[in-house]
């Protein structure tokens, strides 16, 4: 009586082949996944600074950058006044050395990059407030001589990296008392050819990325893809 089964070679086939197809799917599946959860970070920090904002207009509470001066009593910064409407905060303080998850500005050797990962941002642009909500993000503010605000978003916070801007650190720019995304044709970069291209060696190169981030839907993807 004959046994039908399949034989050694015929299984080592097939494992073969199924070893081939996810070594080309896995990879995919995982970049998709990684990409959807990015996007999901960066919007829902989008839509936590927006409702901030919109309920400082409705406790009729400036948002003008020249009303807000750095050494005023009580307020001063605009962190101070945007903090008072999140619960739940690790209050980083200016200036901050505090340990993680709050971001040690006086640590030269880690700290934020530009896109390409070559060129570490200025410390002077994190020092006017940081605070992290529950969830682990980290926002920053910077307000130079109260001619503007932007607002800084590590949708990821500090301890998870890769810290690059237009990676997972986004700017907004307070502009005409409306949040906008920074690389918006309002805003201060809006060249998205010069600041958020991988091949562009500009020093601010990232800044722009917050808008491509918003209105792409598959920009996450590009990012993993494209910078290591």
């Amino acid at each position: 009586m004959s046994k039908i089964g399949f034989t050694l070679a015929e299984v080592l086939i097939t494992l073969g082949i199924i070893g081939v197809v996810a070594a080309i799917t896995i990879p995919e599946l995982m970049t998709a996944h990684k990409a959807h959860r990015l996007r999901t970070q960066f919007l829902k920090s989008y839509s936590t600074i927006q409702q901030v904002f919109k309920q400082i207009e409705a406790d009729d509470i400036s948002i003008d950058p020249t009303t807000y001066v750095r050494n005023n009593i009580p307020d001063g910064v605009f962190y101070n006044t945007f903090k008072k409407y999140l619960t739940g905060i690790i209050d980083c303080g200016l200036n901050s050395n505090k340990p993680l998850p709050c971001y040690k500005l006086n640590d030269t050797k880690k700290g934020y990059k530009q896109l390409t990962g070559d060129t570490l941002l200025f410390i002077d642009y994190f020092d006017d407030g940081q605070i992290v909500l529950q969830d682990g993000t980290s926002i920053f503010f910077e307000q130079p001589n109260n001619t503007y605000i932007w607002v800084m978003v590590d949708i990821n916070g500090f301890k998870e990296g890769p810290n690059r801007m237009g990676y997972d650190l986004f700017v907004f720019q307070l502009l005409d008392e409306e949040l906008r995304t920074m690389g918006d044709p309002k805003t201060m970069y809006n060249d998205l050819k010069q600041y958020c291209n991988i091949n562009s060696n500009r020093h601010f190169n990232g800044i722009a990325c917050a808008q491509r981030a918003k209105s792409e839907a598959d920009y996450f993807k590009w990012v993993i893809k494209n910078v290591k």
